[in-house]
């Protein structure tokens, strides 16, 4: 993190616009020197700005077993700061920021302009050329049908006895 960056953290006991002084730091880097903590930087404080609170993007908890009807959805968000970066301190000294790796030009002179090389190499192309698409395309014809075999004949149903009533005496 730099001077100036907006972080989320995990929520902090602090009004909005307050100021906060987090003395944790693992690993400083000033300019050329790195300092790296066992486990921490002894002397070193980053003071930072309290932007707002805010929650953090919904995770969403679903349990489901199968063939049983069980499903339980329940989401959480979690709560966060929104922290600005002011100061990054090294005992009484503030820490210079680390070189970049591209020297920035000022804005008042013009870059200098390069003369383009005569004969650049072509890009290399990353994936195949499509190929070309067939003019004509002979409709596919339709599915024969499968010859259909005759069923043997179904068997006659025995015929069941007729049921005997008994006579019933008057």
């Amino acid at each position: 993190m730099r001077e100036g960056s907006i972080l989320s953290v995990s929520t902090l006991d602090a009004e909005p616009g307050s100021s906060v002084e987090l003395r944790d730091v693992l690993l400083v880097s000033d300019g050329d020197k790195i300092t790296l903590g066992s486990p921490n930087v002894a002397d070193a404080v980053v003071v930072a700005e309290v932007m707002g609170h805010a929650k953090a993007r919904k995770v969403v908890n679903f349990k489901f077993k199968a063939k049983v009807r069980y499903r339980r959805k329940r989401g959480h968000r979690q709560p966060q700061t929104q922290i600005a970066i002011r100061e990054i301190r090294i005992g009484d000294s503030p820490a210079r920021p680390a070189r970049r790796a591209r020297a920035e030009a000022p804005a008042d002179e013009a870059p200098a302009e390069t003369p383009a090389p005569e004969a650049a190499a072509p890009r290399r192309r990353t994936r195949a050329p499509a190929a070309p698409k067939a003019a004509a395309v002979a409709p596919k014809a339709p599915a024969r049908r499968r010859a259909t075999t005759a069923k043997p004949a179904a068997k006659p149903t025995a015929k069941k006895p007729a049921l005997r009533r008994r006579a019933t005496k008057e």
